[in-house]
């Protein structure tokens, strides 16, 4: 993401000798290797640190470093500690709520992202679809989220596109409280991106027109106060339309891309034939392209 990150910005005519990035990883392996490529691609100054992000978070002047982007793909559902007397959790105030400490840690990564974020700043990390529907204290952060207008798109993603993984995940794009753009307050998008891929052997992957599909209908969201969305794929939910379904996040309630079920017709199964209401339902099409069916079928009587 590092590296994504510097390449952005010089494709768009930046420099990126004014860029500065963080990381932390508390994998020692993972660590040492992004070192190592970030000096290949040429990134000599980087700021990585070898630690627990949530028990120590990176500092600058012993107070909490605030970042104006943040990307991230936390390990998903992994378990934390809290600490203990002698090893206290650094800066507890990052985190409106604790989750259980066994195996859940996903959105506990999303309120300290939140919490080290700029005003202006905005962030996108990669989540299981379990967060955006778990009860419990995840529930109650999901409301916090929503309550103060943090949460702005949830953006879900088709399965195995993560090494080590078979799941689908999606993306939270979050705001600090009063950042978001007059014409996505109080709503958030939903985008149900999960059937459209390019199919691989051992891992799929979204091929350019997918991801501009998904940037188009997100930038048409954050400029357009009345935006419509996309039948069966993006949906513009309000707060209270959310507070209604008790803060449930799963994307297909929202954005539902199902196919509509096959068309049963008895008579026709029966004597053959296309059925009347297959024909009718076609009769734009057939128009616009000057085209009587009649010329090829026959109604049977009865």
């Amino acid at each position: 993401m590092l590296i994504l990150s510097k390449q952005h910005i010089e494709e768009h005519g930046g420099n990126s000798r004014d860029l500065r990035l963080y990381g932390q990883d508390n994998n020692g392996g993972v660590w040492a290797i992004c070192k190592m490529n970030l000096l290949l691609h040429g990134i000599p100054n980087p700021v990585l640190q070898n630690d627990d992000t949530l028990m120590v978070p990176i500092k600058e002047g012993g107070n909490l470093k605030h970042y104006d982007r943040i990307l991230s793909n936390p390990p998903f559902s992994q378990n934390y500690s809290r600490g203990n007397k002698d090893n206290e959790m650094e800066f507890k105030d990052r985190f409106r709520v604790f989750c259980p400490t066994s195996g859940k840690a996903d959105l506990m990564f999303a309120q300290h992202m939140l919490a080290v974020l700029k005003q202006d700043g905005i962030m996108a990390t990669v989540m299981p679809h379990g967060v955006l529907f778990r009860g419990g204290e995840e529930k109650k952060i999901r409301q916090l989220f929503i309550e103060e207008d943090n949460l702005e798109a949830v953006i879900g993603l088709p399965p195995q596109l993560f090494y080590g993984t078979g799941i689908p995940a999606c993306i939270l794009v979050m705001r600090p409280t009063g950042a978001k753009p007059e014409a996505t307050q109080g709503k958030v998008l939903f985008i149900n991106a999960d059937a459209e891929f390019q199919a691989g052997r051992a891992q799929n992957s979204l091929r350019p027109e997918h991801i501009e599909k998904i940037v188009s209908a997100y930038e048409d969201f954050t400029i357009n106060a009345d935006y419509p969305g996309i039948p069966g794929y993006a949906a513009v939910v309000t707060q209270q339309q959310l507070a209604d379904y008790e803060y449930n996040c799963n994307i297909r309630r929202y954005a539902d891309n199902t196919p509509p079920p096959e068309p049963q017709d008895v008579r026709s199964h029966l004597l053959g034939g296309v059925p009347k209401s297959e024909v009718d339902a076609k009769q734009e099409l057939f128009t616009s392209h000057g085209f009587d069916p009649m010329t090829l079928l026959q109604r049977r009587k009865g």
